[in-house]
């Protein structure tokens, strides 16, 4: 039986129609109103190369703020470190002040500025000043000054001698630090001994007309000890009537001259000295710790005056 064209067109299509014709269930799973929030959802996400990169930007960040912390930390105990040095410097400098300028000097020759009973001794009453290389005080640093003296001073004890040994230098100590190394620095140091134990030896020294210094401030480093850290550039000068400065060695007036126009009661005596802050001397080698440019640089220093007692 023959098909009309336009029969055949019809049924051609029916068959096409049921052969790609999406199934009901399947059309109904697609067609879910549930799809299209899915795939908004799906739109909306971070991608792997996203997370990545907010992942590296998180972590500069973080290590940004890692390190600023560690600054400020160190930063915060350098200050701590500078405060304390300085308190300390201070101390010293304080107790510099009130030993030297209450020593007890007495001039060789008698006059009419200088009455001392003369049953006392015909000896003078020593003091001993020396800037160099060189010097009474073991181990001393080179280019500072070492100064050893008479201070009045009331014993503590049933000893009734008021005469105490009192000195200041600066040398080398050998310490270990909190990693475990031997550091070496140099420190500023008083020796002290009081009046109970220096009386006999104030009487021998004074017995005995040509005593030297190193019998009269025995045992310096036994009776020694550290006063402030870090120090450096110790300059004392003292200064008589005609500014001149008195020697090196063993003196018993600050004046250069026995004529009466040099008994001068306002003699000064200036001090100068200097301290790093433990950062820097951390830094600083032993052989460089007195270098001029390092203490421009770095270290601190205290000046003052103060006057000198009648010769």
């Amino acid at each position: 039986m023959s098909l009309s064209p336009h029969l055949f067109l019809r049924r051609l299509l029916r068959i096409q129609n049921h052969t790609y014709a999406t199934p009901v269930h399947v059309r109904s799973t697609i067609e879910s109103p549930h799809i299209p929030l899915f795939r908004n959802r799906l739109a909306k996400a971070f991608t792997l190369i996203e997370l990545m990169a907010a992942t590296t930007v998180l972590s500069v960040i973080l290590l940004m703020m890692v390190g600023m912390q560690d600054q400020m930390s160190k930063a915060w105990s350098n200050a701590n470190r500078r405060t304390d040095a300085t308190r300390e410097a201070r101390a010293a400098c304080l107790l510099m002040a009130q030993d030297l300028s209450t020593f007890v000097m007495r001039g060789r020759a008698f006059g009419q500025y200088d009455s001392f009973p003369t049953n006392l001794t015909t000896a003078p009453v020593p003091f001993y000043y020396f800037n160099g290389s060189n010097g009474i005080a073991p181990g001393g640093a080179t280019g500072c000054a070492q100064f050893f003296g008479l201070i009045p001073q009331a014993s503590k004890s049933n000893n009734t001698a008021d005469i105490a040994l009192v000195g200041y230098y600066i040398a080398s100590t050998n310490q270990m630090n909190v990693n475990g190394f031997t550091t070496t620095s140099w420190n500023l140091f008083r020796y002290y001994i009081p009046p109970s134990n220096a009386a006999s030896g104030i009487a021998t020294w004074l017995s005995s007309p040509n005593g030297t210094a190193a019998a009269l401030f025995t045992n310096i480093p036994a009776n020694s000890e550290i006063l402030a850290r870090n120090a450096c550039n110790l300059q004392i000068k003292v200064y008589g009537s005609t500014t001149a400065l008195v020697t090196n060695g063993l003196n018993f007036s600050n004046v250069v001259s026995t004529s009466s126009k040099d008994f001068y009661r306002g003699n000064k005596m200036g001090i100068e000295l200097s301290f790093y802050p433990e950062d820097s001397a951390q830094k600083i080698t032993n052989s460089a710790w007195m270098n001029a440019p390092n203490i421009q640089k770095y270290a601190r220093s205290f000046e003052f005056k103060i006057d000198c007692p009648k010769n």
